[in-house]
């Protein structure tokens, strides 16, 4: 009998964390970082009206959060070539831990739902996005750095008209959660990190996105050097900028 209770009390505190896992997707979007063209600050997506419909970008950020030197750079930068950018904001759901250790560049497995809450991050960005005057529903794009760019290596999601994999080889052959592209074969995608980096090299995460195509048309732009955050290197933002309007739909 005391089995059988203790049994049932695991299921429960299982089922009720699955329903909050389930139910708190919605404080990521809430709490998102949008960026719009030629405006400087932020804005929120709760009550957000534009002048007219523009093709969005939804950013995935990595592991700590949104870091401002880099992600909101990027997101700057985009929002200048007449899109807006969405940064959905993972560490604003309840319980949200880091699953990573920058000091020592790699994971901890703290928090290893991580990976699935980004996808349904992904999948509730792209939900709201569809009730959303101001978003042009045939140009969505999907960019993540780092955990974010493993975020998007995973997506299954039809709607996107490219993906760009910043910071990540789509490979770790241990994990099956972070390994290889699962998007649709007739999405485009753009890879970009340092072929030094020192999240991968050396390490089972070690390689290229492009060695994982499997069919799907795959560009690599492999950056020298030994950093991880792309945005300061000048050919990533030449790569991202061509990317962007080759596959923008006029």
């Amino acid at each position: 009998m005391k089995k059988l209770f203790t049994a049932l009390m695991i299921l429960l505190v299982f089922s009720v964390s699955g329903l909050a896992f389930a139910s708190d997707v919605e404080l990521s979007w809430k709490k998102a970082l949008v960026y719009t063209p030629g405006a400087f600050f932020s804005k929120s997506t709760e009550g957000l009206t534009l002048d007219k419909k523009y093709p969005v970008v939804i950013y995935m950020h990595g592991c700590t959060g949104i870091y401002h030197q880099h992600d909101v750079a990027w997101a700057k930068y985009i929002a200048d070539m007449n899109f807006v950018v969405v940064m959905p904001d993972s560490m604003a759901r309840n319980g949200r831990l880091s699953n990573c250790d920058p000091s020592r560049r790699g994971g901890t497995n703290i928090f290893p739902q991580a990976y699935e809450y980004r996808q349904e991050e992904i999948k509730f960005a792209l939900s709201q996005l569809k009730t959303e005057a101001w978003a042009d529903e045939g140009n969505i794009f999907l960019m993540g750095h780092s955990e974010g760019g493993i975020a998007a290596s995973q997506t299954t999601a039809s709607a996107f008209k490219g993906i760009i994999i910043s910071g990540y080889t789509c490979n770790n052959p241990s994990n099956r959660q972070m390994h290889g592209i699962h998007a649709p074969k007739n999405i485009p995608i753009l890879a970009i990190a340092y072929l030094d980096d020192p999240w991968r090299k050396g390490k089972v995460n070690e390689g290229r996105c492009i060695d994982k195509a499997d069919g799907r048309q795959v560009t690599q732009v492999d950056l020298v050097g030994s950093y991880h955050d792309t945005f300061s290197n000048s050919n990533a933002k030449n790569a991202v900028t061509t990317f962007l309007k080759d596959n923008l739909e006029k």
